[in-house]
Parts: C-alpha cells; structure tokens; sequence
C-alpha cells in the first residue's frame, strides 16, 4: 500500500508562540492516528514564490492543509498571501482549508477559489454563517488546539493572570496593570527562545529575542512589553499550560489564551482583538459576554472583573465542559472527512 502524505500551507510554530505550537501538533497528531505521513510545511506569512522551495514535498503530496487560524479577515495581507497560495496549489491537488477564521473579505474576489477547495472548515460558527452567505459550503469545527491537550484542571489556584495581546497598546497597558498589582502576572504567550526560524526573514525577530530582554534587564531599556517578560516564559508546551492552570482567574487577551484557559477550566476574561475570533468562542459555549468580556471602559477594575468572573464561574462550569468534549468530537469527525476525500 502506497504511502499517503499531506502538505501543509501556513506553519504557524514559525510565530514562536504556544497556541501556534500546539495547532500544529494537533493537526500532526489527528493525520498520523489515521495514518497519514507529513511531506513538508510552508511557513506562516509564506508567499506564492516561497513554493519553489518545497516543489518536492508537494509533488509527493496526496492533500494540501491549508490551516487558516486567524489569518482570514478584512482582506489582509496575510489572508491575501494565503489566497495566492492556494490559488497556485489547487491547480494540481485537492486542498482543504481547516481551522479558519472568516471575516468580511471581498466575496467576489474569494468565491470563485473557494468553491473550487476539497471542503472549507471554519473553527467558529461566525465563519461558517459569512461563508454560508456567500455560497460556500463550510463545514464547523473548533480550533485545532482543542483536539488533544494534558488536563491540569481542578489544582489549588491562586493570582491573576493578564495576557499579551496581537495589539501592541493592549500590552503596554496590561504590563501597567501589573506593576501596580502585585497579585498580577503579565505573561507573553511567545516561547521563551524561537525554536523554529524562516533563515534570513527571521533575523530581526531573533535578534529582538536577544537583546531586547538583556537591554531590559541590564539597562532597565524602554522595550516592547512582552519583551520585559520573556525571560520568565518556557519552551515547554506542557509547563505552559500546567502554569496557566493555576491561576485563580485569566484576563485572555491572545484568542488561543483563551482557549487554554477553557480547556483548562480556570476562569477567564477574554479582550476583543482585530476579529471577531474571541467573540464567537464564548457565543459557542454559551457564556454571556456581559460577564466574560473586559469592559475597557473599567480598565483600573480589571481584578475586580476577574474576580466577579470567579465568584460566578461555577454557574457555567457545566457549558464549559460539554463544549470541550463536542470539540473534541467535531475535530475527529473533520480529520475522518478530509482523509475520506483522498479515499
């Protein structure tokens, strides 16, 4: 019997960050237990004249992933830069789009290169409604981080936990927050060193992994502020997770923060960012956003809001936990279809 192999469009362990991390563990994971073997990736941020280099691993190829994560929205450029690429693959393979945001792109522009895909799969129902609008037969499944993951649910907890943010002045302000809270923590979900580097496209990156914390630490420099915290963060995905775990109360300002803190059941503030991402994952499990959004209008109560989160955690405990076992569920049916279209 012939080998069947996938390629994958978008790594995003290239970011360097744990929800990226773990997307593409999972999405490894869920093709192995059905026995499929990965060719090679295409990094985050890739454009169409990066295939050349991968024109190998993709020749080998029976399927293309295409993990769309939060890329898809507003015709930005990396949606744009996504849309070159598939453009270019589906020419000769099936390609599949999973794990996708979708929001308020151009659907004439779209249309023609999505119904032209093996099967669309958004990670929230949002997604899937806009895509529906426009004529595209999208199928719902939740992020990919959801598919597998150690439970350090149900330990002693303690502090409050404020995350970085894709926005630059959301972390300046929670850092603040911070340094005037003792029981706050501002903690960045880039990894502690980049792991996995693009070449010469990732030289300004690594150089502010190296520098930036010293020139913090020795000089007390101005930095960027998850920059004065990374020295405290792991390359360890399980430490990770097990860290966020303990806290009495997580302010997720990064969508895949707030989907470790609903895995791992510690009670959470989310802070909207440049999608609709975040939103509709608390619509999904039914969680009123009166409660589990920040409120910016009360920016010097944000403990107090974590706290009124906790004291009424236990009313939607149950919601929490029905949505993560359906993820869960849903994730594997998606892996079965995708590998069913190759037959």
């Amino acid at each position: 019997m012939s080998k069947k192999t996938y390629f994958v469009v978008n790594d995003t362990r290239y970011d360097n960050h744990h929800g990226g991390w773990r997307v593409m563990a999972n999405l490894h994971l869920g093709m192995e237990r059905r026995g499929w073997q990965c060719s090679g990736s295409l990094p985050v941020s890739a454009q169409v004249q990066h295939l050349n280099k991968h024109r190998k691993a993709i020749s080998e190829s029976n399927l293309i992933l295409v993990n769309g994560e939060g890329s898809l929205h507003h015709n930005s450029r990396n949606a744009m830069r996504l849309f070159d690429v598939m453009k270019q693959l589906r020419k000769q393979h099936p390609v599949v789009l999973l794990n996708a945001l979708w929001q308020d792109n151009d659907p004439k522009r779209w249309h023609p290169l999505l119904s032209g895909l093996s099967a669309v799969y958004t990670r929230d129902r949002r997604s899937q409604s806009q895509l529906e609008a426009i004529g595209i037969d999208a199928a719902y499944a939740p992020d990919l981080t959801f598919y597998n993951y150690p439970d350090y649910s149900g330990g002693q907890q303690s502090r409050y936990l404020i995350t970085d943010s894709v926005l630059k002045k959301w972390d300046e302000t929670a850092y603040a927050i911070c340094q005037r809270d003792s029981e706050c923590d501002f903690r960045t979900l880039l990894t502690r060193r980049p792991n996995f580097s693009r070449g010469n496209r990732d030289w300004g990156r690594q150089l502010k992994f190296s520098l930036y914390p010293y020139l913090f630490e020795r000089f007390g420099s101005d930095v960027p502020a998850r920059y004065k915290v990374v020295a405290n963060a792991t390359n360890n995905s399980e430490q990770f997770l097990q860290s966020l775990a303990a806290y009495r109360g997580i302010c997720a300002a990064r969508y895949h923060a707030l989907c470790f803190a609903i895995q791992q059941q510690v009670p959470m503030l989310f802070v909207s960012s440049n999608s609709h991402k975040s939103e509709a994952l608390i619509e999904e499990i039914g969680l009123p956003q009166a409660l589990f959004k920040y409120d910016n209008s009360r920016a010097g109560d944000l403990k107090l809001q974590l706290q009124q989160v906790n004291a009424q955690y236990a009313d939607y405990a149950e919601r929490v936990t029905s949505f993560n076992i359906m993820a869960k569920q849903k994730i594997d049916a998606m892996f079965d279809h995708i590998v069913d279209i190759y037959g």
